[in-house]
C-alpha cells in the first residue's frame, strides 16, 4: 500500500480547534504508548510522558513529542484522559469511572 493510500484518523482537540489528520498506523502506535504509560503511573507529568513513551515505540518515523502532543489532545477529546495542573506542570490521567 502507498503512502497517500494509507488509513489516516481525523484528530480531534479538547477545544474544539482544528486538528491534523494523521496515519492511522502511527495513531495506533502513539495512543498505545501513551495509555500505557499513564496505566504504568496512574498519574504523569506531561514532560515525563514525552520522554517515556518514545521508548515504547520498536520503530517510528516521525517526530515523536509532535505526535504524543497531538494525540494526548486527541484523548483529552475523546474522554480517554484528563489533564490537571500538579506542582505548576501539565499531569495527566485517566478520567474516573
Amino acid at each position: 500500500m502507498r503512502k497517500r493510500d494509507e488509513e489516516q484518523i481525523q484528530l480531534l482537540h479538547p477545544e474544539g480547534k482544528t486538528a491534523a489528520k494523521i496515519l492511522k498506523r502511527r495513531y495506533d502506535a502513539i495512543r498505545k504508548a501513551i495509555l500505557q504509560e499513564v496505566d504504568a503511573s496512574r498519574e504523569i507529568a506531561f514532560i515525563d510522558l514525552t520522554e517515556r513513551a518514545p521508548k515504547r515505540l520498536s520503530h517510528f518515523d516521525g517526530k515523536t513529542t509532535w505526535y504524543i502532543t497531538a494525540v494526548k489532545l486527541d484523548l483529552e477529546a475523546r474522554g480517554e484522559l484528563e489533564r490537571f495542573e500538579q506542582e505548576g506542570r501539565q499531569w495527566v490521567r485517566r478520567p474516573a469511572e
